[in-house]
Order: structure tokens, then sequence, then C-alpha cells
């Protein structure tokens, strides 16, 4: 090649290419300025040497206090991992074996399913293929302590048959955890703590917000309201009988260390045979080249293995990515209900792997909003009662009871943990922010029957009065 042809060649090659964080920073705080994100924290490591740990923005929009490297977030749902980490420990210690029935360990355990009750093992439970889909109202509407829950989940029917195939559930990650905390002779908090937490020096990390609100340097979470981010209420995941599935706070200091452990294995938290059994691909799900693994999603970005997960909690989301070819570890965690960690993950590993990647602002700033198309009414129709009839108590045998009570010119749905607003629709039929919800009548023409739509997966469930 020529020195002409080489210069060139130079000239149009990406800023980065020789240093990937070259006009990194520009990147990321435009993309916080679009996507309306208060605070964001980010941390890369390659070959064992963290490159960047930086906070961006604020903790609140309220005071104002920066974002640093050793600022709290909630993680959501990379505590997948952590749940699965600390249960590997069990099986290492031959407490828990992966792909034994779960009611070897819980005797009263049974799903809707009695062929999926007797079958399903923790490998099912972790990997998504227990037949179930999200039924994530069970984990906003309501509150059950642990056991209390895991017994109700018999109720919820299947959409699919047991192992057809990944279907994403939280609920089957706090049967999980539960089942290794019961065999540990400890809580799933103290389990993550003493096995993952303890060993790896993450010594800011938390299992629940009370403690994680006890520091002196943690974010709140914020939601877009009213056109800006508005701070809201942190979920709190223990008052919901939950947590394997999401609870774990942390920064990116304590996570880079935690992404390093899955990088090159630490014998202090798990033998390597076990270690590998965590990125094992078990199941495809569907989306891409994707297969899931033990709380981890297994794919290739432009031929580089990538081991990753994301997580979304009221007000928070994050992104973790790995590249064991590479030895790259790449966090990013955000105070605000967006997809700023992904877009931002994605970003960084194209500018390590040296991968030739979209103009993501671009993107941002050419997306328009989806809005999808509210349901068609039949026009001037009104509900065959007052108001005031559809009152009472309705129950269903995993959620419990709802109140339904009048509120205005509509009505109201009143969980244990959270209310519906029930906006006339046609007919018996009322609108609210899941879908159309409809009440029946019985011979007396009294309302008999509440159908709630729960699950978007499955058809609305039926609440009967009580």
């Amino acid at each position: 090649m020529s020195l002409r042809m080489l210069v060139l060649l130079l000239a149009i090659l990406p800023a980065f290419a020789a240093d990937p964080l070259n006009g990194f920073d520009t990147f990321v705080q435009s993309a916080m300025q679009h996507l309306q994100v208060p605070g964001a924290a980010v941390g890369v490591m390659v070959d064992g040497k963290v490159v960047l740990a930086k906070g961006y923005g604020v903790r609140g929009v309220n005071e104002r206090k920066p974002v640093t490297p050793a600022t709290l977030f909630a993680t959501g749902s990379i505590t997948k991992s952590f749940t699965a980490t600390a249960l590997a420990s069990l099986v290492a210690e031959g407490k828990l074996d992966w792909d034994k029935p779960v009611r070897e360990y819980l005797a009263w355990f049974r799903l809707y399913d009695p062929h999926a009750s007797d079958l399903i093992t923790v490998r099912d439970m972790l990997t998504h293929r227990s037949g179930l889909p999200r039924y994530d109202a069970m984990r906003f509407l309501v509150r059950f302590p642990t056991e209390d829950l895991i017994r109700r989940l018999r109720y919820l029917p299947p959409s699919r048959s047991f192992r057809e195939a990944w279907q994403y559930n939280n609920l089957m990650y706090v049967v999980a955890g539960y089942t290794g905390a019961q065999l540990a002779g400890t809580s799933y908090e103290d389990l993550v703590i003493q096995r993952v937490f303890r060993p790896l020096g993450m010594t800011r990390s938390t299992m629940a917000v009370k403690e994680t609100q006890k520091t002196d340097d943690y974010a709140l979470p914020h939601l877009l309201r009213d056109g800006g981010p508005v701070e809201v209420p942190f979920y709190d995941y223990q008052s919901y009988g939950i947590g394997p599935n999401g609870a774990v706070n942390s920064t990116v200091e304590d996570l880079l260390r935690y992404l390093a452990f899955h990088l090159d294995g630490e014998e202090r938290v798990l033998p390597r045979r076990q270690l590998d059994e965590l990125h094992k691909p078990v199941l495809a799900t569907g989306q891409g080249n994707t297969t899931y693994a033990l709380g981890w999603n297994i794919d290739y970005r432009g031929g580089h293995h990538r081991i990753a997960h994301g997580g979304a909690i009221t007000g928070f989301t994050a992104s973790a990515m790995l590249y064991p070819g590479k030895r790259l570890a790449i966090i990013v965690l955000n105070n605000l209900g967006s997809t700023l960690p992904n877009l931002v993950a994605e970003e960084l590993s194209d500018r390590f792997l040296g991968i030739q990647g979209p103009d993501r602002l671009a993107q941002l700033r050419a997306a328009r909003p989806h809005r999808p198309s509210p349901p068609v009414a039949v026009p001037n129709t009104r509900p065959t009662l007052e108001l005031a009839a559809y009152a009472g108590t309705y129950t269903h045998p995993a959620l419990g009871d709802v109140r339904v009570e009048t509120n205005g010119s509509g009505l109201k749905a009143v969980f244990s943990a959270a209310t519906l607003a029930l906006r006339h629709h046609h007919f018996d039929t009322f609108q609210t922010d899941e879908g159309l919800a409809r009440f029946t009548l019985d011979e007396q023409g009294r309302a008999a029957r509440l159908y709630l739509p729960i699950e978007s997966a499955m058809p609305p469930l039926e609440f009967i009065r009580r």
C-alpha cells in the first residue's frame, strides 16, 4: 500500500479507531439531552483494566447533585444473573441440582399445568421455559408475602406448553431465588450478599431500596411526565414479596468488578465449571440469533461473542455487555425509564470492537414515538346499570381481591398496591391503561363478574363478585 493510500484510509476511518473514547462524552451528553435523562453512569473495562468509570448529569432533578462512579442505581433484571450466580454456588456445594424438579426442594409447589408442576426445574425457571407469559401484574398490583405469592402461581394459566418456547417471566425467578434461600437457610437478599457481593468486594451494592437510601450517593427514579423528567417513588421489591428478578442496586465501580468475575472467574465465588454453566446457551429466544443462558442473553455482534442483559424498573434502566473474546465489559446505568443504556452500550461496543455502526444520534433525532390506536367504541352507548351498581369486591385466586368503586364519571379498580382507572368505553366495557375490561351480569341483572386485561398474552382474567 502506498503512503498516499494509507493517508487516505486513515482520513476516512472513524475518529475513534485509534481512541475508542474520542468524542464519547459529547455523544452520551447529546443522547441524554435528547432523551431527557437526568443522570447516567458508564463503565468500561478492557483486559482487566478500567478505562472508563464516569458519572454524567444529576442524581435527581430537584436537588441536582452530580452522578459519580459510586452513585447507586437500581439495575432491574441484571439481577437475574446475580440470582443465577448465587444458585450456582449452591450447585457447586451439592445442595442444589439445576435439573432436578423444584418439587424435590419445595414439596408444596404447584403450577396450573400439572405436567409442569411435576417436572419444572431451576434451569427451566432461569431460562424462561415454564409456559407462563410475564404476568407482571403480580409485581405491581398486589402485595403478598413471598411464599403466599408463589402458592398463588398455580392459578395463572399458561399461554404455551411447558418447555415449548421462551417466554420471559419474572415470577419464575422469584421461585428459583426463594428455593435457593430455603436450601441455604437464609433470605434471598443475604444469599446474594454473602455469596456474590462480599467475595467480589462490591461494598457499595445493596439488595433493598431502604438500604440504598441510607447511603450518601444514590440516584432517584424518574419518569417522563408533562414533557419532562419527574422524580417518582422507588419500587420496593421486598414489599411485593419478590426480588430475585430485579432487586440489586449497584454502581459502575462495583458492577465492573462483577463483570470482571464473569470474564475471568473467581474461585472464591464459583468453580470455573459452574461459571461456564451460567453462560451456556439453553433456549433460542426467537429474537434474531439470541439464545438464553442462566440469567444472560447470548448472541454475536459483528462476529464477536456477546453475553448481555438489560434491566428496567420504575424510573431506572440499565445495560450490561460482555465480549469474552476481547475481554471487554461495558455497564451503563441511568435514572429514567429510557432507552439510553442499550443505545450507549451498543455505541461503546462498536467503538471498542472497531465496528462501523450507525449514526445513533441521527437515528434518535429522526425517531417518531409510536402511539397505538385506541380501540374503537360503539358510539352513543351507556352502561347497563348505574355506576354504583358495579361497585363491590371481586376476587381472583391468584391476584386476590379488587374493590370496584365509583370514580366521578367512571369507576376504579383498587388492588392492594395500585389502582386502575376504568373509563366507560361502550355498554358494560370500560377502558383501562392496559386494555378493555368488561362486566357481565347474572340472571337477576346484577354485576357478577369482572374481566380485567392483566396479561397481554392472555384473555382477560375473571374476577368473581363476592
